[in-house]
C-alpha cells in the first residue's frame, strides 16, 4: 500500500506539565444495516412566520465614504490613532514524511464557521479531497452561518444550542466543539447525510457524542431511510458514544428523542481506512475564546481519548482564532480580556501538551455611518455638518490591542500568534477591502467575503511557511 507524505510541524513547543485529567468514555455499539440505493435526505419545512414587512429605513447605515473618512480626520485623531502593529516573527512551518497522517483543528468564531478560510489553506497545500477527511463534527449543525463538512443536515425546531463560552452550568461539560446542542421534547429529530458529495461512499461507523445521564435514556435510529430502532442508553453517566456499526459504509443517519433530555456533543466519523489529513473545525459565530476557561477538561478530553483500536494521530497543530466578538463588549476591558485569554490558553496546552499551536487574531473592523453623514463629493456633505463624534477606528483600535495581547500570551505559551488585521495591513484597512473589486470585506464592515477569507488564509499559510503538499493516498490504519 503507498504511503502518504504528509505535513509535520516543526515547532519549538514549551513545556506545559502533564496531561489533563480525562474521563473514561462510554460507548453503546449498535449494529445497524446500511441501504444500497439512498434517496437525498429531505429536510423538513419550516414554517414561515409571517411577519408585517420593516419599515423602509430613511437614514439607512452605509460604508463611509473616501472623502467622509478624510474629513473625519484631523491632527488629534493622527495622534491617537492606532499604531501598525507588527507581531512577532511567525516560526516557519516545514513539511516532513509521517506515516502516521497529520491531524490539526482550529477553533473559532464566526470568521471560521463557514469554512472558507479552512477550506483555502486546504487548497493551499493542495491536497486532494478523497485525502481529507473530519473526523470530529460540532454540535452546531442548523446554525445560521454554519457549513459543515457533510452533504446536509436536518434539524427540527425544538432543539436548543449550548455554546461554551457563556459560561452556563449546561455548558461546563461541553461537547468537542465546546458547545451542546440540547433537546427535552419527545419527537425532537436530527438527521445528518454524513457523506461530503454524492459521489463520498460514507462510514461504516458513526458516534453519536452526547451525554449520558444516570437515568436510561430512549431514543430511536434510522439508518439510511430504513425501519427506526429503539435505543435504551444506561451506559454510566458522563461523556458518551452511541457507536453505529454497518455492513457496509452509511450515508444517512437519523436520531428521534422518544423520552429523553438529550445533549448531544457532536459526531464523529470513523472511517475503515482513515485519511492522511485531518483538518477538524469548530466554529460558531458569537464565539469567543471564555470557551476555553469554562469547560472541565476531564470531561472535554474524553473525545480525544480513544481506545486503542480507534486511536487517531494526536493533533500535530492546533489553532485559536478569536478576538472579534470580544472586541464588540463596551467598555472593553484590556485587563480581563488578557486574564481570560491566558487562562484559556493554558487550559488549551494542557488538553494538547504535544502539539504546536497558534492563535490568530481578529482582523480589523470598520464602522458604518448614516447616509446622511456621509460625504459624497469631497466638500460637500448630504445633509447638515458631518458628525464629529464618529469615531471611524475604534474597532480598530480595541483589535490592535487584542492583536497584541495575543502575541504576548502565545509567547508565554509557546504558541505562535498570527494577526489578521496585520495581514490586511494594518488599522483602518477595513474601509479599503470593502471597496476593493471583488470586495474582500463584507457590507457590515466585520466579516470578509469569501475572497476575503482565501485572500487571508493564502497570507496565513505564507508567512507560516506552508508549502504546497502533494497528497497522493491514505494514510496506514489506526493500530
Amino acid at each position: 500500500m503507498r504511503r502518504l507524505n504528509v505535513l509535520m510541524l516543526l515547532a519549538a513547543i514549551a513545556p506545559v506539565g502533564k496531561a489533563a485529567d480525562v474521563l473514561t468514555l462510554a460507548v453503546k455499539q449498535v449494529q445497524v444495516h446500511a441501504g444500497a440505493d439512498v434517496p437525498d435526505l429531505v429536510c423538513e419545512k419550516k414554517i414561515a412566520v409571517a411577519r408585517p414587512p420593516a419599515p423602509a429605513n430613511p437614514d439607512p447605515m452605509e460604508i463611509p465614504t473616501d472623502d467622509m473618512l478624510e474629513a473625519m480626520s484631523s491632527p488629534d485623531d493622527a495622534e491617537n490613532a492606532p499604531a501598525a502593529y507588527q507581531s512577532p516573527r511567525v516560526p516557519s512551518v516545514r513539511p516532513q514524511s509521517s506515516p502516521g497522517g497529520f491531524r490539526m483543528a482550529i477553533w473559532g468564531d464566526s470568521h471560521l464557521a463557514a469554512a472558507f478560510f479552512s477550506d483555502e489553506l486546504v487548497k493551499v497545500l493542495r491536497v486532494p479531497g478523497d485525502a481529507v477527511s473530519n473526523v470530529l463534527l460540532p454540535a452546531n449543525m442548523g446554525r445560521a452561518g454554519v457549513r459543515l463538512p457533510i452533504r446536509r443536515a436536518c434539524v427540527s425546531p425544538q432543539w436548543k444550542y449550548e455554546p461554551g463560552y457563556l459560561g452556563r452550568d449546561n455548558t461546563t461539560t461541553p461537547g468537542p466543539g465546546l458547545m451542546n446542542m440540547y433537546g427535552d421534547q419527545a419527537g425532537s429529530m436530527l438527521a445528518w447525510d454524513v457523506r461530503k458529495d454524492a459521489t463520498a461512499p460514507g462510514y461504516e461507523r458513526v458516534r453519536i457524542l452526547y451525554q449520558q445521564t444516570a437515568a436510561p435514556m430512549q431514543v430511536a435510529i434510522s439508518i439510511d431511510g430504513d425501519a427506526e430502532k429503539e435505543v435504551t442508553l444506561d451506559e454510566q453517566a458522563g461523556p458518551a458514544a452511541l457507536e453505529l456499526v454497518a455492513d457496509r459504509p452509511m450515508k444517512q443517519v437519523k436520531l428521534r428523542l422518544v423520552d429523553a433530555r438529550f445533549r448531544l456533543h457532536g459526531l464523529e466519523l470513523l472511517a475503515k481506512q482513515p485519511n492522511g489529513f485531518q483538518m477538524d473545525v469548530f466554529g460558531y459565530p458569537g464565539a469567543t475564546v471564555a470557551g476555553w476557561k469554562s469547560a472541565r477538561f476531564d470531561y472535554f478530553n474524553a473525545w480525544f481519548t480513544q481506545p486503542p483500536q480507534d486511536r487517531q494521530p494526536p493533533y500535530q497543530l492546533v489553532m485559536l482564532e478569536f478576538g472579534t466578538n470580544e472586541g464588540n463588549v463596551k467598555p472593553f476591558d484590556l485587563a480581563a480580556y488578557r486574564a481570560t485569554l491566558h487562562e484559556s490558553v493554558r487550559n488549551m496546552r494542557t488538553a494538547f501538551p504535544a502539539a504546536a499551536c497558534v492563535l490568530i487574531g481578529p482582523g480589523d473592523r470598520g464602522v458604518l455611518v448614516p447616509r446622511s453623514a456621509n460625504i459624497r463629493k469631497k466638500g460637500k456633505k448630504a445633509h447638515g455638518k458631518p458628525a464629529r463624534k464618529i469615531d471611524l477606528l475604534q474597532y480598530s483600535r480595541i483589535h490592535a490591542e487584542i492583536n497584541r495581547v495575543q502575541a504576548q500570551v502565545a509567547t508565554e505559551a509557546g504558541c505562535s500568534a498570527w494577526s489578521m488585521q496585520e495581514a490586511m495591513g494594518g488599522p483602518g484597512q477595513a474601509y479599503k477591502w470593502a471597496r476593493q473589486s471583488p470586495a474582500l470585506m463584507a457590507p457590515d464592515l466585520i466579516h470578509f467575503t469569501v475572497a476575503g477569507y482565501q485572500r487571508l488564509a493564502q497570507k496565513f499559510a505564507r508567512d507560516l511557511g506552508w508549502a504546497p503538499l502533494q497528497i497522493t493516498a491514505t494514510a496506514p490504519a489506526a493500530q
